[in-house]
């Protein structure tokens, strides 16, 4: 019976914890320096070592290696190509873990790449069920197999378009959360950066680069988060008629967010109950779909 050893950094020998460590160190720094083709190469070569360590008996969870592969090629715009990486990262979880929906890779190929949760739910349930018997080594060749028994897999295209960058103060995530499937029902592709967030990094480290790519942006500014340095990036690579700043009211035509953001020229909405954010939304969306 092979031994699957899950991704808890605890759960693995030292010496994967130190490969782990020494790579992900090396990928963070290139990331913020926003070289993110030697990011992918050094979650390639922790991954490659990974699995040059597993024995017969033996199985690691690559889960994060095969997602960090997919996030940086996501930061290059090779959108098509991170989805499949996204798609081994979601294998991995699944043969470890039982509770799919929370993870990165789950929220990603469902929210971004608009796989339905019934075509992942279909793809879980085979990994569960053939894990009784074998257990996989790599993904790989697993998802062409799946693909070439017929099974439906397959990721919508997505571009900088069709990329709307969700930020605010992660407090309040229920809110954030409201906006993302707005969004998705629209056929647009919500960026959260907590979708993407794998690791010990901060969250705000991740929003600033996935914010490069997107074509539009909604920030929910009521809880201030430091999202301002987020709001001018925007300002600076996306058009403003694309961007929408929403707050809260306790009253009507009151602002209750930052005096800093009051004269930044790009549309900013209040709302006092969730049926006026839903309508704020839809305008807005609709405006970018046409």
């Amino acid at each position: 019976m092979m031994e699957i050893i899950e991704d808890k950094k605890t759960h693995f020998p030292s010496e994967i914890q130190d490969l782990y460590r020494s790579h992900e160190e090396m990928a963070l720094q290139s990331i913020e320096g926003n070289d993110y083709r030697s990011a992918e190469q050094e979650y390639k070569d922790l991954l490659s070592e990974v699995i040059q360590a597993q024995r017969k008996k033996t199985r690691y969870h690559k889960g994060v290696p095969y997602h960090q592969i997919g996030y940086c090629l996501f930061l290059q715009g090779k959108n098509d190509d991170a989805s499949t990486y996204f798609l081994y990262a979601f294998i991995e979880d699944c043969i470890t873990s039982d509770s799919f929906p929370r993870w990165p890779a789950f929220r990603n190929l469902h929210g971004v790449y608009k796989i339905s949760y019934v075509d992942l739910h279909a793809l879980f349930n085979r990994i569960r069920q053939d894990i009784r018997s074998t257990v996989p080594l790599t993904p790989e060749d697993y998802l062409r197999i799946y693909r070439d028994s017929g099974n439906k897999i397959e990721p919508v295209s997505v571009r900088r378009e069709t990329k709307i960058f969700v930020g605010g103060n992660y407090r309040n995530i229920a809110v954030l959360r409201y906006i993302e499937r707005i969004v998705m029902k629209f056929g647009l592709s919500p960026i959260l950066a907590s979708n993407f967030k794998a690791g010990e990094s901060e969250v705000y480290f991740h929003a600033m680069h996935l914010l490069q790519d997107c074509g539009s942006a909604i920030f929910e500014i009521t809880f201030d988060a430091g999202h301002l340095m987020e709001i001018e990036r925007a300002m600076h690579r996306i058009d403003k008629k694309n961007i929408l700043l929403l707050y809260q009211q306790i009253e009507r035509d009151k602002k209750h967010y930052t005096q800093m953001l009051w004269g930044m020229e790009v549309e900013q909405v209040g709302y006092m109950r969730i049926d006026e954010l839903k309508k704020n939304l839809k305008s807005f969306l609709n405006g970018i779909k046409h």
